[in-house]
């Protein structure tokens, strides 16, 4: 087999994956022809592309500067054949969106409709992930999830080739049903509640989010507390407060319809809540981005802006 563009293009999946069987998963081709494809590339060229004595994959001095060539003979081709369209196209295809448990559905869902009448020809397939990782494992184009932080404030590190973009940063809130305020009242101060029931969540990270803090007029108060009940994922955590299990904290957006129904009412209102993370879209860093990627992007970053704590917030982040 020669340097043909379809096979630069499995190659240099396998180098973003590395792993071959995840290349063939995410390409939707068989194993074996990842392997036979990498080895007729070096049969034409030559060079051994990957060194052999370890058993993860690794990249020799030839395969890292083939990598490198890669890259821009696929970005060169995707931009000619752009050009020479007699008129630019609707975006097509499939766009996979990958859901975190942190993920309120609800607002997602919720902005669907509308781009599906915009976009008739793109096709949304919506999945549950856990980690970034499987952004590539997957074949997901966007991983949309809350911005990954540790209980005490770091931030836990990403992969490489991605680029993170924030669409959503409001206030946390804490709340509670007015079933559990009329069987246990309602705290006045953050010290009060160490005699009350706190739900909280278990992160994609493990990390339990045991510690809240709060700033009132200069004043900053930290509670850490034994959770009464611990979930993972917001809607879960929302469902919580409903039933009446105890006070949650949450980002705004997520609770929003039930404070407006009553259905939960706000806790410590004249408190404020800090460490809210900001809701984002990781995707892979291509140059240009992808049709599909950039248009739903463009919708989904307006539609979610009067979830915004500032309006306009439009800020992306490489992946460090």
């Amino acid at each position: 087999m020669t340097a043909t563009i379809q096979a630069m293009h499995v190659f240099v999946r396998a180098v973003e994956v590395n792993s071959f069987i995840a290349a063939a998963r995410s390409l939707l081709i068989d194993p074996a022809v990842v392997s036979r494809t990498i080895k007729a590339l070096e049969a034409d060229l030559g060079v051994l592309l990957f060194a052999r004595s370890t058993r993860a994959l690794k990249l020799t001095a030839e395969g890292e500067r083939y990598y490198r060539d890669s890259l821009e003979v696929l970005h060169k081709f995707e931009e000619a054949r752009r050009q020479f369209r007699t008129r630019p196209a609707a975006p097509t295809g499939q766009l996979k969106i990958g859901m975190a448990l942190g993920l309120p559905r609800r607002i997602l869902l919720r902005a669907i409709p509308e781009f599906q009448k915009q976009y008739p020809k793109i096709e949304i397939v919506l999945l549950s992930i856990d980690t970034v990782a499987e952004v590539r494992e997957k074949g997901v184009d966007i991983f949309i999830r809350p911005r990954s932080l540790r209980q005490r404030g770091g931030q836990h590190p990403a992969s490489q080739g991605l680029v993170m973009r924030r669409l959503v940063q409001s206030h946390f809130i804490l709340s509670a049903s007015p079933k559990y305020i009329e069987l246990h009242g309602a705290p006045m101060t953050p010290a009060d509640l160490v005699r009350h029931s706190c739900v909280t969540t278990l992160t994609l990270e493990r990390d339990v989010q045991n510690e809240w803090s709060f700033s009132k007029a200069g004043v900053r108060r930290k509670f850490k507390f034994v959770p009464s009940l611990l979930v993972q994922g917001v809607d879960a955590l929302r469902e919580a407060g409903l039933a009446g299990c105890g006070i949650i904290r949450t980002s705004e957006h997520i609770v929003d319809d039930e404070l407006g129904s009553g259905k939960l009412v706000p806790i410590l209102p004249g408190w404020e809540s800090l460490g809210a993370p900001p809701l984002v879209a990781i995707y892979r860093k291509t140059n240009p981005v992808l049709a599909h990627v950039s248009v739903f992007m463009r919708y989904l970053t307006e539609a979610l802006k009067r979830y915004n704590l500032q309006p306009g917030i439009r800020v992306a982040e490489t992946v460090p």
